[in-house]
């Protein structure tokens, strides 16, 4: 092989190799930004339908990933009538996970796997540590490009899971400057997008250094037709988070 055609060679293979280093660390300092485990916060989420109706809640959750094995724990405060219900939801990192359900009208738990369509009954809509708090190692990357969002540059990045692939593809859009995820785009395992959110009004948090927090989040449901609008209306770290706080203690009556 002649001189000249080694190089050509080695830079055709070099092109998408330097692409995967660039998405990976573009995704890395996005995400490193972000506090997504081991948290507590309270949210305000308006649901709207596509007729205009709407309804709002609120709601405490912690956040915790303790030996490998995530938990979120959901409890409603708002409206009144459903105060009180709590969801608790374990995924463990080589298990189906579980999905616990507590309702005090009647005092019971329910129990199910926590598997993809049970998990949609039971999301907001409202996490961004879908991606971002998994091991990176299970998530391949691509650059695709640049893109402009409501006038600021973004990194396009196409984001999956090698271990779910059937969840489909995840682009999302990085500001340039900042490396801030201003948006982020789900699809199906066939290219139809599924949803959309996108992040503004970003704070620091406190007592952490280099941590930022989006306190406000859109996410549109492209399958049903509807929209959540989320508050986020205080964010505390909570590294001191143990298994019990995520324990649900059913009323006896």
């Amino acid at each position: 092989m002649s001189k000249l055609k080694l190089v050509v060679w080695i830079f055709a293979i070099a092109i998408p190799v330097m692409g995967q280093d660039n998405a990976a660390e573009i995704f890395g300092k996005a995400a490193d930004q972000l506090l997504t485990e081991n948290l507590e916060l309270s949210l305000e989420i308006k649901e709207i339908t596509s007729n205009g109706k709407s309804k709002e809640k609120q709601y405490d959750v912690l956040i915790s990933k303790l030996d490998g094995v995530e938990r979120t724990k959901t409890v409603v405060q708002q409206p009144a009538k459903l105060k009180g219900i709590t969801i608790v939801i374990t995924d463990y990192p080589e298990d189906t996970g579980l999905i616990e359900i507590f309702t005090p009208a009647n005092g019971k738990i329910r129990k199910m796997q926590a598997t993809a369509k049970n998990m949609e009954l039971v999301n907001s809509g409202v996490s961004i540590s879908n991606y971002t708090s998994k091991d990176r190692s299970q998530l391949s990357f691509a650059l695709k490009g640049t893109e402009e969002f409501e006038g600021k540059s973004c990194f396009k990045l196409e984001v999956n899971d090698v271990l779910d692939l059937e969840n489909g593809k995840t682009e999302y859009l990085v500001e340039k400057n900042t490396y801030r995820i201003l948006k982020i785009t789900a699809f199906d395992q066939d290219g139809t997008e599924k949803s959309i959110t996108t992040y503004s009004d970003f704070r620091a948090i406190n007592q952490l250094k280099g941590k930022i927090q989006p306190m406000f989040m859109v996410n549109k449901d492209l399958k049903k037709d509807k929209h959540n609008e989320i508050k986020v209306l205080k964010i505390k770290a909570r590294p001191d988070l143990k298994e019990e706080n995520f324990s649900i203690e059913p009323v006896i009556n």
